[in-house]
Order: C-alpha cells, then structure tokens, then sequence
C-alpha cells in the first residue's frame, strides 16, 4: 500500500495557486484570469482579499457586486468558484476549486444546515465562502477554543474533522525499510502543541496551545479470522481497542475533541488505498460518526499543563491483555502500521474586540471560517440573514 500521509503532504505542496494573490504577495498584484471559474474570497484580518468573478470569455476580472451575484445565483447551473486566501484552510487553499448549487434552483428553499460550507454575499464585500455554524434562535459561543450551541460543546463530526484539521510536523509516517518488528507500534510522548499553520507563513499573532489532537493511521491485518488481531489506539489516559474481523487495509483516527475522547476505524478498500494526490488529513472512507465518544478524563495536573496527550498506535494479537500500554510489544505477524499522522483540531478565537457570545434570530445564521486568524467572519459582521446564503458546496465538489 503506498504511504498515504506522504503522498498527502506532498500533494499539499503542489496545491500552492500559480498565480499569486494579493494576500500571498502581500500587494495588490492581479490574480489571473481563468475562464469559466469564479472567484470566492477568503477573507483576511486586515480585508483586502475580496472575491473576484471571471467572466467566461471576456478574459477580464470585474469585482463580485452584489448585483452580479444576483444575476448568476438566479440561474440552474452549478457554479464553479476558485478560493482566494485561507480562511477556509486547511480543507480549501488557495487556486482550490468548488462547486456551488445556487439558490434556489438546486438547494430549493431549504434551510442551511450545521457544518456546511456555503457561499456568502457578507456585508460590504465580495463573494466568500465560509461554514455555517450556528441556526436560528441558537446561543453561539466560543469557549477555550471550542464552539458552544446554547451552553453545550459540539462535538466536530469525523467527516468535518477530515475537511478542518491540521496535521502536526512529526511524525509523518513510517519509514518504509524499517524493520517489520519495529512498524507494529508507534508513539509520540506528550508535547506543546500550538496553533500554527504552514500554509499561512506571513501571519504574525501570538500562538496559543491546542489540547485537542490525536492520531490517524493506516494498518494492514494477517491475522487468522479464527484469532483476528487487534488494533489499539492511545490518547493520553484512554485506549481503545479494534479486532480486526478480516484481513486487508483498515484505518483509524482516535483523539480528544471538543472535550471528548473519539475514535472510529474501518475498512479501505483496494481504490482507496490507490488514491493520490488526496487533499484530507484524514485516511479516505471515514465514516460520518463516531464510534466512540465519551468524556476526556480531566485531571487537574492536566488544567495547567499546555502540553497535549502523548499518542500511541498498536497492532498486534489478540492474547494481548485488553488495556494496557498501546506500545506493548507482538507478534509483527499479526499485522503492520502501513503509515500514521498526528492532527489537531480548530482553536476558535472570539472577535477582534474580545466578544464570544452572540444570540441569533429567527432567521439569521452564524458563519465562520476554518483558520479563525485569517478569516473575517460572523464575528467581525455579526449574523447573517437568509438572503446572504446563496448557495451550498456540493458533495464531491472539489477539483
């Protein structure tokens, strides 16, 4: 199986616009023409970085006025947008490519839901695009880096992880020379985990710790269905524990979230694991739920601590006591860690004047953007009425 967390690093690094947009050169300079492809904003902190619409054979960029963005919303066709700036990074970056279902001939009259990402008409400014967070009637609030729906946590959904994490430097994956003993276990002890990002280099803000991460992997299985290996994940203080039922590929991604500990893990199939150039996380065919939520263990040594849980991913067979260190060693017959990567989640910060609460109406929305220090947002405009959702990303809209 190829390494799917090196292909994916690598693949990001391709994904760089070859055209350079004012918010990467730091001027004004004019992003390229690039007929039929629309352009939607990802707004920055200090503005600048408004959406631009290319008209297909006209071979010039008009801004994205509200009047224009009227006349095309109106039509039946998908629309094809290409994303400027990193608010909505990691999941979109620059010279990205989505599909938009216009209101209301494909999405019809119906309601935005949590999580999706939808196209925007913001106050004063050009076409962007953002994830909607919170409905109407709700209290949205940011608390220690989590988003909060009337008092309560929400806990990220694995396939809106898959679009929002950010993958940690170390480790990558496993080298594959290694010997086969040593690749039935991997481990990382307990670290400072910040929220930096690679793709935002330019960016000066003060870092801040993150707490929730955890792992993702790829493993193969060769155990005998009579006596199916297990598969054990470890985030700080939890373990949990998988039996792989047949033999073949299978992934897994287990860590604290949004004051939970997740986990899930299945099956690849053989076209999932050929995919290349993949532009998530995440391993492929992550399912929609969690297997596995429950409290994360607080402790109070942990409250003072900036340091996230040490991770650690284990295959091995099934004699092996069911708790116990994720490290312990087995029998590399039982099966192999094919690649593994750390993540960690969003560290949402409130608005520029400190504000982390805001009551919506009956019929406004809460939007937010992926990289909270490069978007400009709901907190910056406040909520958002009806009318300014105009369109839903598609499923499988990317290029």
């Amino acid at each position: 199986m190829d390494d799917f967390f090196h292909r994916q690093l690598a693949a990001r690094e391709t994904r760089r616009p070859r055209g350079a947009s004012a918010e990467q050169s730091g001027g004004n300079a004019e992003p390229r023409c690039r007929p039929p492809r629309r352009r939607a904003a990802a707004d920055g902190w200090c503005g600048g970085f408004g959406g631009r619409v290319v008209r297909s054979g006209a071979g010039w960029v008009v801004a994205a006025a509200l009047a224009v963005g009227v006349a095309v919303w109106g039509g039946t066709r998908p629309l094809r947008y290409e994303v400027e700036g990193v608010s909505m990074a990691p999941g979109l970056l620059p010279g990205d490519v989505v599909v938009m279902a216009p209101r209301p001939a494909v999405t019809g009259r119906r309601d935005p839901r949590r999580f999706e990402r939808w196209l925007l008409a913001p106050p004063g400014g050009a076409a962007a695009i953002k994830r909607v967070v919170g409905l109407p009637g709700e209290v949205i609030s940011l608390v220690d880096g989590d988003l909060a729906i009337d008092g309560r946590i929400v806990v990220t959904p694995p396939r809106i992880l898959a679009q929002t994490a950010v993958i940690l430097p170390a480790p990558v994956a496993l080298d594959a020379a290694s010997p086969v003993a040593d690749r039935c276990r991997r481990s990382v002890a307990s670290r400072v985990v910040l929220d930096d990002v690679d793709f935002a280099p330019d960016e000066r803000r003060m870092l801040l710790p993150v707490h929730d991460v955890g792992l993702a992997a790829m493993v193969r299985a060769h155990g005998d269905p009579a006596a199916p290996p297990r598969l054990r994940a470890r985030v700080g203080p939890v373990v949990v524990t998988w039996r792989l039922t047949s033999s073949g590929a299978f992934a897994a991604v287990a860590g604290r979230l949004d004051g939970q500990f997740v986990a899930a893990c299945w099956e690849v199939s053989a076209d999932e694991c050929r995919r290349t150039g993949t532009d998530e996380p995440l391993p492929p065919g992550i399912p929609a739920d969690w297997q596995v939520v429950r409290p994360w263990p607080v402790t109070a040594a942990e409250t003072d601590d900036p340091r996230a849980a040490a991770c650690g991913v284990w295959i091995g067979d099934a004699a092996t006591p069911e708790r116990g260190d994720a490290d312990h060693d087995s029998d590399p017959r039982a099966g192999e860690i094919m690649s593994w990567t750390l993540w960690r989640d969003v560290l949402h910060r409130p608005a520029a004047d400190g504000r982390d609460e805001w009551r919506l109406g009956r019929d406004e929305y809460f939007v937010l953007g992926d990289f909270p220090s490069g978007s400009r947002d709901s907190r910056h405009w406040g909520p958002l009425g009806r009318g300014a959702l105009k369109g839903v990303e598609t499923p499988s809209s990317r290029d």
